[in-house]
């Protein structure tokens, strides 16, 4: 469990790192492959788990992916890469993976972590994935630092808690399939009406 947690940290770094969207489409993939490996490892298999680790593979390895990467088929080459990671955010990562040893440190005396090497690998994508929203420029960007967000949480609740209630994985995934089919969409639109995926720009035509 321990190896899959700093696949999926190292995983979140490569996403923070890439600067070509195809690639970004692939790490989204991983990430989503390893999920479900977790479903299938972290508790007996049953048709419960093989069912939340079917639906994860096929929302998160699949279907997000795989239209991220539809619609980039679409779009200039031009707008399939993002801008370069400004030198500051490098600083910012290292200081928030720290960081999260010390929140560690605060919470192990109340026995509230399970797993503390896979909270640590939890929590860290998690911190990454703010440094993505802040950092990056692209609109796809923007939506996979979201999913890779939302991935650091189902880890960081598998190492407080164990895992998840059935119910609430499969109600995470049906509103995580559904909102980023939406934004994708909505990217699409965008980069058709205002020619540009960069976020800065889009920002100035604010009022």
């Amino acid at each position: 469990m321990n190896d899959l947690g700093l696949l999926l940290f190292l995983l979140a770094l490569g996403l923070l790192w890439s600067r070509t969207m195809h690639h970004t489409v692939w790490f989204l993939a991983g990430e989503g492959v390893l999920l479900s490996l977790m479903v299938w490892t972290s508790e007996p298999v049953t048709a419960v788990t093989v069912v939340v680790g079917l639906a994860t593979l096929v929302v998160k390895g699949g279907l997000i992916p795989g239209l991220i990467h539809r619609i980039l088929r679409t779009w200039p080459a031009a707008f399939r890469r993002d801008h370069p990671l400004p030198l500051w955010a490098y600083g910012i990562t290292v200081l928030v993976v720290l960081a999260v040893s010390h929140v560690i440190h605060l919470l192990g005396p109340t026995g509230v972590i399970q797993h503390a090497l896979l909270f640590f690998y939890a929590l860290a994508s998690i911190h990454v994935g703010f440094v993505m929203i802040v950092a990056r420029r692209h609109l796809l960007s923007q939506l996979a630092s979201l999913v890779a967000i939302e991935n650091g949480l189902v880890v960081l609740a598998v190492s407080l808690a164990g895992a998840l209630p059935t119910f609430i994985e499969l109600g995470l995934l049906i509103d995580l399939g559904i909102a980023a089919t939406l934004m994708v969409w909505m990217s699409h639109r965008i980069h058709q009406a205002m020619h540009t995926t960069d976020v800065i720009t889009l920002r100035r035509l604010r009022g």
